[in-house]
């Protein structure tokens, strides 16, 4: 295959520098923008700029990362994760059609019946689930294509990620709590990053996919895993259950798509 052009919006984000290294790693062109740095430093929300970016640098597909992912901020502001996280990406799925991959969250589900596979239906708690469930329907709407992705984590010297920002607290000196019964399928950003570039190369792939983690574990679980495979301290740690409403207890995916590293490969590669 011939070298593709492959832009990745939100390319400064913890995701977005691992996207951007497999595409090189797999002999295609990198191009990247976000709001903080990249070949196009830009807001993609200005009028115009998804137009202009697209002209400038000619991608052949697009990796949709950029979002509005906290999800606080979502719901202290929904019509702004309506703007980034719905309106940009039908923007992009307007003009590429299939030639998107637009990421989009484990949040999109309500949580009362996991695991969810590719079939089951959105029911989101949260601003940021409902905004990003809205923002697969206008993608699909045009062509585009969606990849749900669950909890991810790996090395990031910025504390990004589940277990970056573990590795920093306890660093740190500081306690950290963390949920025994929120279930999620994590994924090393690494094999998130690879799994993306296969699929978005590939004209004929399916339109909405999940990227399940190899194991379905609760965030306490992922710690401990964690930090007993990178001989860590855990007296900083705490266990507790959620009690949040806008989180769903159980968002772990399943999917016709399966990672070739186990969870304690993973985890011993943070």
């Amino acid at each position: 295959m011939a070298a593709l052009r492959i832009l990745v919006t939100g390319s400064q984000g913890f995701l977005g520098a691992y996207v951007a290294a497999a595409i090189k790693n797999a002999g295609h062109v990198a191009l990247t923008t976000s709001r903080s740095g990249g070949d196009a430093q830009v807001d993609l929300l200005a009028p115009g700029m998804v137009a202009a970016v697209t002209e400038g640098l000619r991608p052949d597909v697009v990796v949709h990362l950029a979002a509005m992912s906290r999800m606080s901020e979502c719901q202290a502001d929904p019509e702004q994760a309506s703007r980034v996280n719905s309106a940009l990406p039908e923007l992009w799925a307007e003009r590429f059609g299939g030639r998107l991959l637009f990421a989009s969250t484990d949040l999109v589900f309500d949580g009362r019946s996991g695991p969810y596979d590719e079939d089951a239906p959105p029911a989101p708690l949260s601003a940021y689930g409902s905004s990003k469930a809205d923002g697969e329907d206008r993608v699909r709407d045009h062509g585009g294509r969606v990849v749900r992705l669950p909890l991810l984590f790996g090395a990031d010297d910025a504390g990004r990620g589940a277990t970056a920002s573990l590795r920093q607290a306890i660093a740190g000196g500081e306690r950290y709590s963390l949920f025994t019964n929120e279930y999620r399928s994590p994924l090393h950003a690494a094999d998130a990053a690879q799994a993306l570039v296969e699929f978005v190369i590939d004209p004929d792939g399916p339109n909405l996919f999940h990227l399940p983690g190899p194991e379905r574990v609760s965030r306490w679980q992922l710690a401990q895993r964690f930090t007993s495979a990178q001989g860590l301290p855990v007296d900083t740690l705490d266990s507790i259950e959620c009690q949040d409403p806008l989180r769903p207890r159980d968002v772990s995916l399943l999917g016709a798509w399966s990672a070739s590293r186990s969870l304690h490969e993973m985890l011993l590669d943070c």
